[in-house]
């Protein structure tokens, strides 16, 4: 039987030492919630921008029926026109009794019932009475005071003791002063600037220059006859402007082009 020998044995001594607890920091955490709230903020009002493309498309018109716009607008009068007044004409009966013969110049002024003055327009002979009757005679007159006029019998004078006037019918063709208003070349030009304006407010869509009718006399009528044209586009193209070029439309377009896709193997 072997003998072993025996090491001598080791004493070791262990002290367990609570370290002190650690509090944990909010600073990494809070600057992480700040830094995701601007990225989401940027992404929200900065949306990307994807690329436009613009061109102009020759499209085909599409004729659509005619269609008829009418607007009525009045002629505003300014012109005006100043007619004077008339001066009333007529005829006096001079009678002889005397046997004289009388010679009453022109020029000479006999009062009526109503004051208003006669004047003989020319010189008249007046031949004496007779035992066959009196002397006549007749003269043109006219009122001294234009506009008016003067009824039957209102002249009824004696010249001296036998020579009397009269006027047996009326002095008429007296007329007052008087005013008119008409329309001028530029009213109507007016009037038919403003149906023009309404009219255009009436056509909507697009249509070929139309063809106008108008009359004007105290109101302008104007009539467009507009032959409507209509495209066809895809919904692709976002339209900026049309112009009529013949029997095509040539648009001007922005599009956004589809992405391309790229087969790989």
């Amino acid at each position: 039987m072997r003998r072993v020998d025996e090491k001598p044995l080791e004493t070791i001594h262990l002290y367990v030492r609570r370290e002190p607890e650690l509090r944990p920091s909010y600073a990494p955490v809070i600057l992480s919630v700040i830094a995701l709230s601007l990225l989401i903020a940027i992404g929200l009002t900065a949306p990307s921008q994807q690329p436009e493309q613009r061109a102009l498309i020759r499209v085909p018109a599409v004729l659509l029926p005619p269609r008829t716009f009418t607007a009525q607008v009045l002629v505003i009068p300014t012109g005006k026109k100043t007619y004077p007044a008339t001066t009333a004409h007529g005829v006096l009966t001079i009678t002889n009794g005397s046997v004289i013969s009388q010679t009453l110049p022109a020029g000479l002024t006999f009062i009526s019932n109503s004051g208003v003055s006669v004047i003989t327009d020319m010189a008249v002979f007046v031949p004496a009475g007779s035992a066959n009757g009196y002397g006549s005679a007749t003269v043109a007159a006219h009122l001294a005071t234009p506009g008016t006029n003067l009824p039957a019998h209102a002249v009824n004078q004696v010249l001296g003791t036998y020579v009397y006037v009269r006027n047996l019918q009326p002095f008429s063709g007296g007329h007052p002063a008087y005013s008119v208003k008409y329309a001028t070349e530029h009213d109507k030009l007016d009037a038919l600037q403003r149906a023009r304006s309404l009219l255009a407010a009436m056509v909507s869509g697009l249509h070929y220059p139309c063809n106008e009718t108008y009359g004007a006399a105290t109101k302008v009528e104007v009539t467009w006859r507009c032959q409507m044209l209509t495209y066809h586009i895809s919904a692709l193209y976002h339209i900026t402007g049309v112009r009529i070029i013949g029997k095509n439309l040539l648009l001007t377009v922005w599009f956004i082009p589809r992405p391309a896709h790229i087969w790989v193997k």
